[in-house]
């Protein structure tokens, strides 16, 4: 009976270890977060990495899935103990997670290739081109916000959805594309598309990224890991990977 007893009190605190473990997703978000010669890399990741040490969580980055955004996005928003970076921080989002953070600083855009000399001055001046955009992502949200019509946004999915967008730029398909600028320009070269042949036509929004948790996920879980990232920002190891890129 006694070894009976044993057995279930340490199944039970499995469970329970299980319980707290984070269904961890991103997507290719270079250089924040990338897949790169089939492991996945980046300035996020490596804070990840460092957090989860930090913890000694049996969890690693090994663990964290490489989904479509809006697969990541909505699994997050609607499983609890679920997380997915690196997620901008918005008025139109904060009810709908709980945030550790912040990771990065970020800035939301819209992008042109310089041959095309588009000017856009106001958000008014947008309504007259084609957009393109990724499902769920800020800048499509930003985009509706300020009353751009779905018929103007050509929103698309996938893991490969970067090299999509710059192709259709590329192409003539699409007029703008509106994204993180820094992941953009990165993405542009990582894709074989030349970086310089584009600029930030306007800025739609300065904001910060983080790791979003779903609401259901507990206060305690949250809390530790924003310790875990508050020490790594005051032992140098959050500013050394930051060097990195």
């Amino acid at each position: 009976m006694k070894r009976l007893f044993t057995l279930l009190l340490f199944l039970g605190s499995t469970v329970i270890a299980n319980a707290t473990d984070i269904k961890m997703m991103t997507e290719n978000y270079p250089p924040y977060n990338m897949e790169v010669d089939g492991k996945l890399q980046g300035l996020s990741v490596e804070i990840l990495d460092a957090m989860l040490k930090y913890m000694k969580s049996e969890q690693d980055i090994y663990d964290v899935a490489l989904l479509s955004w809006s697969k990541a996005y909505e699994t997050a928003k609607n499983n609890k103990n679920s997380m997915v970076f690196s997620t901008t921080r918005t008025k139109e989002r904060e009810n709908k997670f709980k945030w550790v953070g912040p990771i990065s600083n970020t800035t939301i855009g819209v992008i042109a290739l310089k041959n095309s000399n588009i000017k856009i001055k106001t958000i008014d001046d947008l309504k007259k081109y084609k957009i393109g955009c990724i499902k769920k992502d800020i800048g499509e949200s930003l985009l509706l916000e300020h009353g751009i019509l779905e018929k103007n946004l050509n929103s698309i999915d996938g893991i490969n959805s970067l090299a999509t967008s710059f192709y259709k730029l590329e192409r003539g398909k699409l007029d703008l594309f509106a994204y993180e600028t820094k992941v953009a320009t990165y993405s542009a070269d990582l894709n074989g598309f030349d970086s310089n042949d584009y600029e930030i036509v306007y800025n739609l929004k300065d904001g910060e990224l983080y790791f979003a948790f779903n609401r259901l996920t507990s206060n305690k879980i949250i809390k530790k890991w924003q310790k875990a990232l508050d020490v790594i920002k005051a032992n140098g190891i959050y500013q050394k990977i930051v060097n990195k890129y």
